[in-house]
């Protein structure tokens, strides 16, 4: 029962209406009896500033943030978490009581949880990232943090695949820009989709050809919807070990819950339900 106790996290972005956040949040919030409500906002870029002070003074708890504004809000903060500050974006702020806002990232460590779970390492491994945008950066660099030996970025845009490359080799790590080949994802232990290409509704789509997959080699693809795309498909037909990207959504969910509101909700729980709506029930 919503009351006037009840305390407020949200999600904002450009669109929003596709979110899956508040359903299964909310569901998994009602499982503990938390007195906490999640809410998704469409917020455009001209209006982000005045919706995050608003939403701090209306005593939100904090704000899940995504595309496009997980960097324009790092201005707004008064203080980065080391996440944030390493990501160079933030995708939850977080409303202390002191007044302050802190920005955290937790897209890197939602995925490092989501190949864990599957148990796929990262440490002492080569991994291969397919796309040069936030993602495939956000991914690049936790890998690296993790302990990864190598990172090849490949996309087509050469001169964003260097980019963070560059940003890679700066933590020690060996890195590696081009664009997609066989060659290229040769003696690599994980490749990972860090694309839309796949995502409904174009589905029949996949970021690599079938033939370059190779059986000794994990698939991790971030779409997440549907949840398994032609990629994850094609390589579960050649024994690849997969891991889809429903974890990563589950998993920024969890640490939102813990950060702003000091609850713990479980992953599992979201993905029944994250399941439900998605049509895969059973």
């Amino acid at each position: 029962m919503i009351s006037a106790h009840t305390r407020t996290l949200a999600i904002i972005g450009d669109p929003i209406e596709h979110s899956l956040t508040p359903r299964i949040q909310n569901h998994a919030l009602r499982k503990i009896g938390a007195d906490i409500v999640n809410l998704a906002f469409r917020v455009v870029p001209e209006n982000l500033q005045k919706a995050i002070m608003g939403a701090q003074n209306l005593g939100f708890l904090g704000l899940m943030v995504t595309i496009p504004h997980k960097e324009a809000v790092l201005a707004l903060c008064d203080e980065l978490h080391r996440s944030a500050q390493v990501m160079g974006a933030a995708n939850l702020l977080h409303f202390r009581d002191d007044g302050r806002i802190i920005g955290h990232s937790s897209d890197g460590w939602a995925a490092l949880k989501s190949l864990e779970e599957e148990g796929v390492r990262v440490q002492n491994q080569s991994i291969a990232i397919l796309g040069g945008g936030g993602a495939a950066r956000s991914l690049a660099l936790t890998f690296a943090l993790e302990g990864a030996t190598e990172i090849r970025i490949l996309n087509r845009t050469i001169s964003r695949a260097q980019i963070i490359a560059a940003e890679v080799e700066k933590l020690g790590v060996r890195a590696m820009a081009g664009t997609l080949s066989e060659e290229s994802l040769e003696k690599v232990a994980v490749v990972v989709n860090a694309t839309s290409v796949g995502m409904t509704p174009e589905t029949a789509h996949s970021p690599l050809p079938k033939s370059f997959l190779r059986r000794e080699t994990a698939v991790y693809d971030i779409v997440y919807n549907p949840l398994e795309t032609r990629l994850l498909r094609e390589a579960r037909e050649v024994d690849c070990p997969t891991v889809d990207g429903l974890g990563m959504l589950l998993y920024t969910n969890v640490y939102a819950a813990q950060v702003c509101a000091g609850v713990e909700i479980s992953a599992g729980v979201m993905r029944e339900e994250a399941l439900l709506a998605l049509g895969r029930a059973g």
